[in-house]
């Protein structure tokens, strides 16, 4: 964590983290990580056995659950609550592979499921957490991935899912952020973990650089440290993270000749009064 970050408390004021998809990979890697530093940590994952050996490795919660339905995500922050008393950081990192090739008929069932995991459990992440993490200035960081930011051309529906998030949380962010609450996304590059499957042996073998989840989840930290909201993350093999930069969207001519910017999320409408 850099040295910006806010120390953790002791006892019953020490920050609690829940992290999603947590029983592998980069949750996992991370859900250790944020205990060493003094968080108390709700380790998710829809293997229910896979969140318990997190949750005993890093002295924390274990909770079975399913990212896809509203409810479970509503439970689950319940469960933190109940359990720790409050809830600071949440990271909606859980993510499965599409299993959809680009040259074969569409499986709508495997369709379905990917964006239920993919983009339903963040925006139903978000929603569920957020009223808890307005009462202490929390934090939300989305595991993303590059290939919500670059044609993913073996794999268009994977990418699909995370363009969808990446626009997400750029849009909902001002409006968290008038709640007191940051939200930023983190697009790891070509990681190891169990998601990759079969392609990491065609990645193996070309001897492109592989991230480990321990690199992703200390990026992960940088992120979750900054002071700014609404941002994505890059990072990939060889490189420290940063910060995305999207190019600015073209200049729109008005009647009079002059050129205006559209912006419109910059300020969500205001409600009216009858």
């Amino acid at each position: 964590m850099s040295d910006s970050a806010p120390a953790p408390g002791t006892g019953p004021d020490r920050p609690v983290a829940l992290v999603t998809g947590a029983g592998h990979g980069i949750g996992a890697a991370l859900a250790a990580k944020l205990a060493a530093r003094g968080h108390r940590v709700v380790a998710v994952d829809v293997d229910g056995e896979a969140a318990e050996r997190t949750a005993r490795a890093c002295g924390g919660l274990a909770l079975e659950a399913d990212v896809a339905d509203l409810k479970q995500n509503q439970a689950m922050v319940e469960h933190a609550v109940d359990h720790f008393g409050r809830l600071d950081t949440v990271v909606l990192n859980a993510g499965v592979e599409s299993g959809q090739p680009p040259d074969l008929p569409l499986d709508p069932a495997r369709y379905r499921r990917v964006l239920a995991v993919n983009v339903d459990g963040v925006v139903f992440g978000v929603d569920a957490a957020t009223a808890e993490l307005a009462r202490h200035g929390g934090r939300i960081l989305v595991t993303a991935s590059l290939a919500g930011l670059a044609p993913e051309q073996a794999n268009p529906v994977y990418a699909l899912t995370k363009g969808a998030v990446l626009a997400y949380v750029r849009a909902i962010a001002p409006t968290l952020a008038r709640r007191g609450v940051r939200i930023n996304a983190l697009c790891p590059g070509f990681t190891d973990t169990a998601i990759l499957g079969v392609t990491k042996l065609l990645i193996r073998k070309q001897r492109f650089p592989l991230l480990t989840p321990d690199t992703v989840a200390d990026a992960a930290l940088t992120v979750l440290a900054d002071a700014g909201g609404g941002q994505v993350w890059t990072v990939v093999a060889g490189r420290p993270p940063a910060p995305f930069a999207f190019p600015p969207l073209p200049a729109t001519l008005l009647p009079d000749g002059t050129e205006a910017r559209f912006r419109p999320f910059l300020s969500a409408p205001k409600e009216s009064t009858p």
